[in-house]
């Protein structure tokens, strides 16, 4: 994993902000659910009421052909999404994945947002999860299943009660 150490020594400057002052969120997302894509809709035209813009990227099913021969995914699908900078950047992906964490050091963004069940070893760096808390500002603890909806209500609840 040494190419996600090497972007993970890229510079990033954390800056928490307000939601009142939030215009872009960017939301990386992994095998959504129907209720996933509805809340995710739901959630999308809510922060346009507000004047954000929300775009979301979601791992392909059929990974063949959108992978290089490290297993990581291709820059060029990532192109569109990557060449924007979000106010915040929400990793919704769980579990082994690679894909998320992938995605968000690649991705410009003020505030990255992540989510985790149980908190990690001292600086572990591992695919299970836990080993990429380091990369995000901002760690949304839950226990049990992952719930879409409450994650993302959480992380605006945050932005909400940050001082103006």
């Amino acid at each position: 994993m040494a190419m996600m150490q090497q972007l993970e020594a890229r510079p990033h400057r954390c800056r928490i902000m307000h939601l009142d002052k939030v215009k872009s969120v960017g939301i990386i997302a992994s095998g959504l659910s129907e209720r996933e894509r509805e809340t995710l809709t739901i959630f999308s035209h809510d922060m346009d009421q507000r004047g954000i813009r929300v775009w979301v990227i979601e791992q392909p099913n059929e990974m063949e052909g959108h992978v290089d021969k490290y297993g990581l995914p291709k820059r060029e699908d990532m192109q569109l999404f990557t060449s924007y900078h979000y106010d915040v950047l929400v990793d919704t992906t769980l579990g082994d994945e690679i894909y998320g964490p992938f995605v968000t050091l690649n991705t410009s963004s003020t505030l990255r947002v992540g989510y985790g069940g149980e908190p990690p070893e001292a600086n572990s760096f591992s695919p299970n999860g836990k080993g990429y808390w380091r990369i995000y500002d901002l760690m949304i603890l839950g226990k049990g299943p992952f719930e879409m909806g409450k994650y993302l209500n959480d992380i605006i609840e945050y932005l909400r009660n940050i001082r103006k």
